[in-house]
């Protein structure tokens, strides 16, 4: 199933869509934030408006196409202003992870717990039953956010490459999705 039949999806006056164009800006402009930089553990270690949009036609296309990659834009539902990304990678048959960052000035309205209801929403509509999700131990914001978005710690940090192929310690939090194959 590809992605782009479930998008958009929007809870409340948050809106997961595709990644386009117009967010390239913001995007770059968000990954040099600090705490982006710190916990994000993105792929890259620096982006361009250019690198953005290049991947939108490259990589973020094909994952799209194929099911494999669905690297989103958190939008305010009104106005479509970026606010931040979530990334679902790392499929099998029953669970994909999930990554999420906001931009500064987008945090402490709830945008990241309801951008994770939304992808727990994809993902029970495309039949998987678990979402899993990394983070740092000392990422508490994250780790509060995925608490309030229904995840649940899964034993001690352990030592894990990341996205960025960096190895770091990380928690591991799961959530079941079932749940929301009802809610479609």
């Amino acid at each position: 199933m590809t992605f782009t039949r479930l998008l958009p999806c929007r809870i409340d006056d948050i809106l997961l869509r595709e990644l386009d164009y117009r967010d390239a800006e913001a995007f770059a402009l968000g990954t040099t934030d600090p705490a982006v930089q710190e916990y994000g553990h993105l792929p890259l270690t620096h982006y361009t408006p250019e690198i953005v949009r290049d991947q939108i036609d490259g990589i973020i296309a094909q994952g799209l196409a194929d099911g494999s990659l669905a690297v989103l834009a958190i939008a305010d539902a009104d106005s479509d202003a970026f606010l931040g990304s979530l990334v679902l990678f790392d499929f099998r048959s029953d669970r994909a992870e999930v990554g999420f960052w906001l931009t500064a000035q987008s945090r402490g309205r709830g945008a990241a717990v309801k951008a994770l209801a939304a992808s727990s929403q994809i993902v029970a509509t495309m039949g998987l039953e678990l979402l899993t999700a990394r983070t740092s131990p000392q990422n508490l914001a994250s780790q509060r956010v995925l608490e309030r978005a229904g995840f649940q710690q899964k034993g001690m940090p352990t030592e894990q490459q990341t996205p960025s192929g960096v190895r770091v310690p990380v928690l591991t939090f799961e959530r079941p999705v079932v749940e929301f194959r009802f809610n479609v």
